[in-house]
């Protein structure tokens, strides 16, 4: 059993160190991360000209950043956030326009914090 906990101590210790710790799903749930680095990316899908979706929620960093784009069925960053420690933030992105997949992409700069967002979407039937 001390194998065991020593191996994961050293697995824990080694993401920590490595990619940082995320415990959640960002769009999902309020997610508390650790040392975060790397970039995630989330799809959206259209399929009426005009509907618009996106994220609201806040996100409080304690250590370094995050940094979120909301890109467009193109490709193209429609609206942009960036979190950084001191107050919550708001987090307030939508992107739309043609049917299609929009992604939300968050760049973590060893951010530790947490992110609390949830998907909106307006416009047209879905």
């Amino acid at each position: 059993m001390q194998v065991l906990l020593a191996l994961l101590a050293l697995v824990v210790g080694g993401l920590y160190f490595t990619v940082g710790l995320r415990l959640g799903a960002v769009t999902m749930m309020p997610t508390q991360m650790y040392a975060a680095k790397g970039e995630s990316t989330y799809s959206f899908r259209t399929t009426e000209q005009g509907n618009r979706v996106g994220v609201s929620g806040t996100c409080t960093a304690t250590n370094g950043s995050a940094n979120f784009y909301m890109l467009g069925a193109d490709g193209a960053v429609q609206q942009s956030a960036s979190c950084v420690p001191g107050q919550p933030w708001a987090i307030n992105l939508m992107a739309g326009g043609r049917p299609g997949f929009y992604r939300l992409k968050v760049e973590y700069n060893n951010f530790s914090g947490k992110i609390d967002v949830t998907e909106k979407r307006a416009g047209g039937n879905y």
